[in-house]
């Protein structure tokens, strides 16, 4: 079983700004460069946020692509995905999401050098998020021109489970169990709301161990859609679709507050 001193000085890539800590918090704190590649999105809020959450990141080794994210999340049918040499074969902009993945691939050559450790998305997006497919699909193609070794995350959702077992042949057997990093996980959390741009949750609460794979091999071809098979572990996400509207303006209500809250206790300390 692989540890922690696998991952010293790796190079985090990510989609979003926040998955960086949803998804490798254990790994973070070691880890020598965290690229993010997309930067304004759909929501106005978050790219406005996004502009300004770098600045006085409490993490000193976060790089920005600043690539526009495209229209493509919750377009996918997954329950009959489709690979495609972009990512996921998607329900809308398709156009953009081709041109975004040759933006990223041909951006993160300059952050991944032979001999190094890469911890980027899963094959399946975690949770199912096209653009977190994309980046896998980036990161391994630069794998079949670089020497370095491939680690993916370990989460998964329901909505995901069958294509992570078509996935199943590209992972190796050996897999890494490390503790998160409650503590940074939290720190950043409250960054990411006070610059209006954390996209998950509010309530979400890290689990005690994350897991890791290595991949082993890129190409492998992907399974046959047989069901479930529950060949690996994962952490698992339970995820019921598009959360309800109300649930949606309850969180974007809540990211403002702290917004506001935070600028009130700027004034107020300035005054003193």
């Amino acid at each position: 079983m692989l540890n922690s001193s696998d991952f010293h000085q790796c190079v985090i890539i990510m989609a979003h700004p926040d998955d960086e800590i949803l998804w490798a918090s254990s790994v973070l704190a070691a880890a020598k460069k965290v690229v993010l590649c997309y930067g304004n999105s759909v929501d106005a809020a978050v790219s406005r946020g996004r502009e300004t959450l770098l600045r006085d990141f409490p993490i000193p080794s976060v790089v920005s692509l600043n690539i526009r994210e495209s229209r493509s999340f919750l377009t996918t049918d997954w329950e009959h995905p489709v690979e495609t040499p972009h990512g996921i074969l998607c329900g809308r902009d398709r156009d953009c999401y081709a041109r975004n993945f040759h933006l990223i691939a041909a951006a993160i050559e300059d952050h991944v050098a032979d001999g190094d450790v890469v911890v980027t998305h899963n094959p399946w997006g975690e949770y199912g998020h096209e653009e977190h497919v994309q980046i896998y699909r980036a990161v391994s193609e630069l794998k079949k021109t670089r020497n370095f070794r491939l680690f993916v995350t370990g989460y998964a959702s329901d909505r995901v489970l069958s294509f992570m077992e078509m996935n199943a042949p590209r992972l190796s057997s050996a897999f890494a169990v490390l503790p998160t990093d409650k503590v940074l996980a939290e720190t950043l959390k409250r960054h990411y709301q006070k610059h209006d741009s954390w996209t998950w949750d509010d309530g979400y609460e890290w689990p005690e161990q994350e897991l890791f794979y290595e991949i082993t091999s890129v190409d492998a071809p992907l399974r046959p859609a047989r069901g479930i098979m529950a060949s690996h572990p994962v952490n698992m996400l339970w995820i019921d679709g598009r959360l309800p509207l109300w649930h949606r303006l309850l969180r974007r209500l809540k990211r403002q507050f702290v917004v506001r809250l935070e600028a009130v206790l700027r004034r107020a300390r300035g005054m003193r």
